[in-house]
C-alpha cells in the first residue's frame, strides 16, 4: 500500500469506523456545517461541493467526443493530490411538485378547455419518458488545521476548477449551505421534497443541529440494504474493471429508469509515488515468474515458456509506466459506488440484477457492499469520504472513460412545454423570461411546423399569463394569425384599411432626449414618402425642427395630450420659408388629403385587448414598406406602454424575412430588437427564408447574438450555414436536416438540446394550430 493510500484511509476510514450509529442524526457524518456550504467531517476533513452542468456527449461526434475525454483526464489531473475528489451522478424522478407547477389552472375566461388538453399532453409527454432528472456534482474535500485554511484552498482550487470545467464545456458552480443540506434531505427523505426548510438562526436560536432538518425519520439497517423511511436502498462498489471501459457505462447506467447516485471518489497521487509501487509490482512479478520457471526447469529439465498470465500482467505494468513517465498522465485510487433506491425489497433485488448485468457486460463487476452498507452510503453521498476498502489504481485516462456526461437538459420549473428531449425523452421545459436574452428566432422549410411551434407557444403563454400580466402583439403578413387570434379573445387589425397614427409616442422621460427615436422613425418615414431617393443633410434638420415643434405642445403636457397627427407635420413643413420643407410637404399631401391617407387620422385599435394581431396582407404594394414601418413603430410604442403598467409583452413577427427585403425596415425592425429587451418585451421571428436573414447583415448580426433558436427541418444548405454559424457539429446537425415536422434543435445560450414535439391530432388545439387543410400534415 502506497503512503497516499494509508493516509487516506487513517483520516477517512479508521475514526469512528465501526461505530453503531444511536439515532438517524448520527447517520450523517457531519460534525460541523459552515455558511458557504463547507462541512466538516471526521475531525479534520472539510468538503465543499459545486454543481456541474451536462453537456451533449451523446450526441457528439467521436472527434469530439475524444476531446472531451482528454479534457477530463486533464481536469482530473489539476484535482489536489493526497486529496480525496468526487463526482456524483444523481437520478431522480420529476416529482409531482414540478409537474404540478407546469399545469394550467382553470380561470374560467372560455379557455379552459384549452388548458385541459394541454395539461393531458404534459402527462403524456412526461409519462414516455423515463422522467429521470440528473443532476451532477463535484466534491472536494482536504485536510486542514483551521477552517480559514480549507476556506482560502477551497477559493484557489474551486477556481482551477472552473476553469478545467469550463475547458470542458461544463459550467461549475459553488453550491451554498441550503442547497447542500436539501440535496441530503431529498435522499434521505423521500416523498417530503417539497417540505423542505432551513433557517440557520432559527436553528441557532431554538438549539437545533442542522442535522434534525435533513435526518431520515426512520433506518433499518440490513448486511445487504438498508431501509430508509419506506424506502429501500442497496449500494454496490466496483470491484473489477478492465484497463479502457466503455465509455458508454455511467451513460447506460444512469439512463436506467430508477433513482439511483452514482459516485467516483479518487484519490490523485504523487509521481514519484506511483512509479515506485509500479518498480515494486515489476520486481515481485519478475521474481515470482523466475520462482515459477525456476520450479518447471527443476520438474521437467528443460526450460519452460514463461506463463501467458505473467507477460500480460507485465505488459500492463510497463504500459502504466510509460504512460506515468512519458505520456504526462498520473495516477488516482479510485473507488467506483452506485446507491439505487425501490419501493420494496422484490424491486430492489430486480433493480440490482439489472445493474450487475449490465456492468458485466461491459467487462466490469458490481458487488454489493455486504455488511458495510452504511459506510458505503456515506461514500456515495456527496460528502467527499471515502470509507470502504473497494479500492482500484487507474491512470487518469483511464478514470477520464468513465465521463459523467449524457446530453444537456433545460427543464425551467417556470416555463412552457416545448417536447421531449430527442436523445433522452424527458420534458423540455424553457422559461424565456429567466434567460438573460428573451428575444427568439423560429427557422423551418415550408411544411416543417415553424408556425405550429410558434402558435403553439402563443397558446402556452396566453393560457398562463392573464390580460393584466402580459400582452401579445402578432405582426402577420399572410393572414395565417385572425383563427387563433379570434379563438383566444384578441383583435384582428387589419393594416392599411384600420388607422395607425405614425406619431402617437409613447413618453420615456428617463431617455435624455425621448424624441430622439420618433425622430429617426420620422425621418425614415419621410425617406419612403420620397420613394428612396434619399435626404440630404438640410432636408434631415428640416424634419427635425418640424417634429420638435410638432411635439411641442405634447412635450409640455408630459403626453397627457392627443398625439399630433401627419397632417399637423406636413402643415408645420407647410409654414417653413425654405423650399426642401415645402417640397417635402408636397410629397406628403397624397398621404394626408389623398388616396393614401390611411395614416392620416387617429389610432383606432382597441388598446384594452391584450392580444392583437396586425394584418398586413391587405396593404398594396406601394404601400408595404411604410405601412410595415409604421406597424413596427406602434408596436413599439405598445411595448413602452406596457412596460410602465408593469407587464410583459410577447411579440411574435411571422416571416421576419420579408422584412429585410426592404433596406429601411429591416434597420428598423433590427433597432427594436435590441429596444424591446430593455422594456420587459420579449420578439419571436419565425421565417422559411432562413438563407434571406443569413445573407442580410442585420439578420446575420441578429441570429448571431440571439440566445434562443430554433431550427427545424432545413435545406442542407440552411443546415450547413447555421451549423457553421452556432458551431454545430455533424451529428448534431442531423436533427434538424432531413427530418418530420415537430423535430428539431433548440439552441438556449450555449446549450444544443435536440427536441421532439407531437400534438394529438383529434383535439382541439390541433385544429387551432394547423393551417394546412391536407389531414395530418404540418403547415
Amino acid at each position: 500500500m502506497i503512503p497516499s493510500e494509508k493516509r487516506m484511509k487513517s483520516r477517512h476510514r479508521e475514526r469512528d469506523y465501526f461505530k453503531r450509529p444511536r439515532s438517524t442524526q448520527a447517520l450523517i457524518p457531519v460534525d460541523m456545517v459552515y455558511p458557504d456550504g463547507m462541512f466538516l467531517s471526521n475531525g479534520g476533513i472539510y468538503s465543499k461541493s459545486y454543481r456541474f452542468s451536462d453537456i451533449n456527449y451523446g450526441i457528439a461526434d467521436e472527434p469530439e467526443q475524444l476531446e472531451i475525454v482528454k479534457q477530463m483526464r486533464d481536469l482530473l489531473k489539476s484535482c489536489t493530490q493526497n486529496e480525496v475528489s468526487q463526482i456524483t451522478m444523481v437520478n431522480r424522478h420529476i416529482n409531482r411538485e414540478l409537474l404540478d407547477k407546469l399545469q394550467y389552472a382553470d380561470r374560467g375566461d372560455g379557455l379552459d378547455d384549452l388548458r385541459h388538453e394541454m395539461n393531458e399532453i404534459l402527462e403524456s409527454q412526461a409519462g414516455r419518458g423515463n422522467g429521470i432528472m440528473q443532476e451532477l456534482y463535484f466534491t472536494m474535500s482536504v485536510c486542514k488545521s483551521t477552517p480559514k485554511e480549507a476556506q482560502i484552498h477551497f477559493d484557489r482550487a474551486g477556481n482551477e476548477m472552473k476553469l478545467k470545467f469550463a475547458g470542458v464545456g461544463s459550467r461549475l458552480t459553488p453550491i451554498e449551505l441550503s442547497e447542500r443540506l436539501r440535496i441530503l434531505h431529498d435522499f434521505y427523505r423521500p416523498g417530503d421534497e417539497d417540505y423542505w426548510h432551513f433557517d440557520p438562526e432559527e436553528n441557532r436560536k431554538s438549539g437545533q443541529s442542522f442535522k434534525d432538518s435533513i435526518a431520515p425519520m426512520s433506518f433499518l439497517p440490513s448486511p445487504t440494504y438498508s431501509k430508509i423511511g419506506e424506502r429501500f436502498v442497496r449500494v454496490l462498489a466496483m470491484t473489477s474493471a478492465p484497463s479502457y471501459v466503455d465509455t458508454k457505462l455511467l451513460t447506460d447506467l444512469l439512463g436506467l429508469d430508477m433513482e439511483m447516485v452514482l459516485s467516483i471518489n479518487f484519490l490523485p497521487v504523487p509521481m514519484d509515488e506511483a512509479v515506485k509501487l509500479h518498480h515494486r509490482k515489476l520486481d515481485s512479478l519478475e521474481a515470482s515468474s523466475l520462482q515459477t520457471q525456476h520450479k518447471q526447469l527443476q520438474r521437467m529439465h528443460i526450460a519452460a515458456p514463461e506463463p501467458f498470465h505473467y507477460r500480460q500482467e507485465r505488459k500492463g505494468i510497463t504500459d502504466n509506466l510509460d504512460d506515468l513517465m512519458n505520456r504526462d498522465q498520473i495516477m488516482v485510487i479510485t473507488t467506483i459506488t452506485v446507491a439505487h433506491m425501490a419501493d420494496s425489497l422484490e424491486r430492489l433485488d430486480l433493480d440490482t440484477k439489472l445493474i450487475r448485468d449490465m456492468a458485466r457486460g461491459k467487462s466490469c463487476e458490481l458487488n454489493t457492499c455486504t455488511e458495510q452498507q452504511l459506510d458505503a452510503l456515506n461514500t456515495v453521498l456527496p460528502y467527499g469520504l471515502d470509507r470502504i476498502c473497494m479500492d482500484r489504481s487507474l491512470t487518469s485516462e483511464s478514470l477520464a472513460a468513465y465521463v459523467p456526461f449524457k446530453a444537456e437538459e433545460i427543464c425551467d420549473p417556470t416555463g412552457v412545454l416545448y417536447g421531449q428531449n430527442a436523445a433522452t425523452r424527458n420534458l423540455v421545459v424553457v422559461d424565456r423570461l429567466a434567460k438573460s436574452s428573451g428575444n427568439g428566432f423560429v427557422l423551418g422549410m415550408t411544411g416543417g411546423g415553424k408556425s405550429f411551434f410558434c402558435k403553439e407557444e402563443l397558446v402556452s403563454l396566453r393560457l398562463k399569463y392573464p390580460p393584466d400580466k402580459a400582452d401579445f402583439l402578432i405582426l402577420d403578413p399572410e393572414q395565417e394569425w385572425a383563427k387563433i387570434a379570434d379563438e383566444l379573445g384578441g383583435e384582428v387589425y387589419h393594416v392599411g384599411q384600420d388607422s395607425i397614427n405614425p406619431f402617437d409616442l409613447e413618453l420615456d422621460m428617463s431617455e435624455k432626449s425621448p424624441l430622439a427615436y420618433k425622430t429617426e422613425f420620422i425621418t425614415t418615414f419621410c425617406e419612403k414618402v420620397s420613394e428612396g431617393h434619399g435626404l440630404d443633410a438640410q432636408t434631415k434638420s428640416l424634419i427635425d425642427r418640424a417634429v420638435r415643434a410638432v411635439y411641442k405642445d405634447f412635450l409640455k403636457s408630459r403626453g397627457r395630450q392627443n398625439p399630433p397627427l401627419l397632417g399637423d407635420f406636413r402643415a408645420v413643413l407647410q409654414k417653413m420659408e425654405h423650399g426642401k420643407a415645402k417640397d417635402l410637404a408636397l410629397s406628403l399631401e397624397r398621404f394626408v388629403d389623398g388616396a393614401l391617407n390611411t395614416f392620416s387620422k387617429p389610432t383606432n385599435i382597441d388598446s384594452g385587448n391584450s392580444l392583437i394581431c396586425y394584418s398586413l396582407s391587405g396593404l398594396r404594394d406601394q404601400m408595404k414598406p411604410i405601412g410595415t414601418l409604421i406597424t413596427l413603430d406602434h408596436l413599439l410604442g405598445r411595448v413602452m406602454r406596457n412596460y410602465k403598467q408593469g407587464k410583459i409583452t410577447f411579440v411574435y413577427a411571422d416571416e421576419f424575412a420579408l422584412l429585410f427585403q426592404d433596406e429601411d425596415t429591416g434597420k428598423f425592425f433590427s433597432n427594436l430588437w435590441r429596444r424591446i429587451r430593455k422594456y420587459n418585451g420579449y420578439c419571436t421571428g419565425a421565417t422559411q427564408n432562413t438563407e434571406e436573414v443569413l445573407e442580410s447583415e442585420s439578420g446575420r448580426s441578429m441570429l448571431a447574438n440571439t440566445d434562443f433558436v430554433v431550427m427545424l427541418n432545413q435545406s442542407p444548405t440552411n443546415a450547413e450555414r447555421l451549423a457553421e454559424l452556432y458551431k454545430i457539429t455533424e451529428n448534431q446537425e442531423k436533427y434538424f436536416k432531413d427530418v418530420q415536422p415537430g423535430h428539431g434543435l433548440i439552441k438556449m445560450g450555449g446549450v444544443l438540446i435536440p427536441f421532439v414535439n407531437t400534438v394529438p391530432r383529434e383535439t382541439k388545439l390541433y385544429r387551432l394550430l394547423s393551417t394546412n387543410p391536407r389531414e395530418g400534415k404540418w403547415d
